[in-house]
């Protein structure tokens, strides 16, 4: 009897273990389908930069819903087994961050390495409600992430980084946050709006007036497994000057390939719901 329930108990174990989802990349693995590939892109970029600049690494997470995962668990013990199973974070200073969105649940948690200790949870809990919920309760999850992701950098990762101690109250002026969420956004438009910009200034090639304007349009957008394309029309307001060419959108890359660096998490961090 002793030898059928140690059996029995070694075949049921994989029943009884908990499951976790994979990450996409060390950055933003968005299984909600929450982002734009542009909006996703533009994140992996950031959080990449975040680790190569500070060594903190940031991870993103969107699920539906943790019931496939951990039906009986809370947000908190959830996000925190996932954390250490992912192992984000060095593994010596435990600096990791994951932000765990579930949209179906309506419900977020920021859970922060073993390093931060329990005096950085109040200013978790300040970002989430100040920066990530506003949009989410608009339904605009990716202004929420974008902003609220820029906050949780200007608010935690980088004053940890650089050896600050937690602060009894963290206000950062809004305008700086949103400043910084959009800034990267203008810089990928910047060099394709100024050629659109100054195309006025040219003389049209069929009556040699400078009345030329150009419109970009995006007909197919770009994603990590095929190629995008768009088109570009330039025309005369002063003659039936008209020239249309499409242009092809190279596919997205990811700048985060590679794996989490042995970090774990003692439970730190905040929850939010909306």
């Amino acid at each position: 009897m002793r030898w059928c329930l140690i059996l029995l108990t070694v075949l049921a174990a994989p029943l009884w273990a908990q499951t976790y989802p994979d990450y996409e990349r060390t950055t933003i693995t968005d299984q909600a389908d929450l982002l734009s590939d542009e909006e996703e892109t533009a994140l992996d970029a950031r959080l990449a930069g975040l680790r190569r600049d500070t060594g903190v690494e940031l991870a993103v997470l969107t699920l539906l819903s943790q019931t496939p995962y951990a039906p009986d668990d809370s947000i908190e013990t959830f996000a925190t087994g996932l954390f250490n199973h992912w192992g984000i974070g060095d593994a010596s200073r435990n600096d990791g961050i994951l932000v765990l969105i579930l949209s179906e649940d309506r419900a977020m948690r920021i859970e922060l390495g073993a390093g931060y200790g329990r005096d950085w949870d109040r200013t978790t809990a300040e970002v989430i409600n100040r920066s990530f919920l506003p949009g989410f309760e608009s339904g605009d999850y990716a202004s929420g992430i974008s902003t609220g992701v820029e906050d949780l950098i200007a608010s935690i990762a980088l004053p940890f980084s650089g050896g600050q101690e937690a602060p009894a109250s963290s206000e950062p002026p809004m305008g700086w946050i949103v400043f910084t969420a959009i800034f990267g956004s203008l810089l990928l438009m910047a060099r394709q709006t100024i050629g659109d910009w100054t195309t006025r200034f040219r003389r049209c090639p069929n009556c040699g007036h400078r009345t030329l304007n150009r419109k970009r349009k995006v007909l197919r957008k770009a994603s990590r497994n095929s190629e995008g394309n768009g088109e570009v029309l330039t025309r005369c307001s002063q003659c039936s000057y008209r020239d249309q060419r499409t242009y092809t959108i190279p596919r997205t890359r990811s700048s985060s390939s590679g794996s989490f660096s042995g970090g774990r998490s003692g439970g730190g961090g905040a929850t939010g719901r909306w």
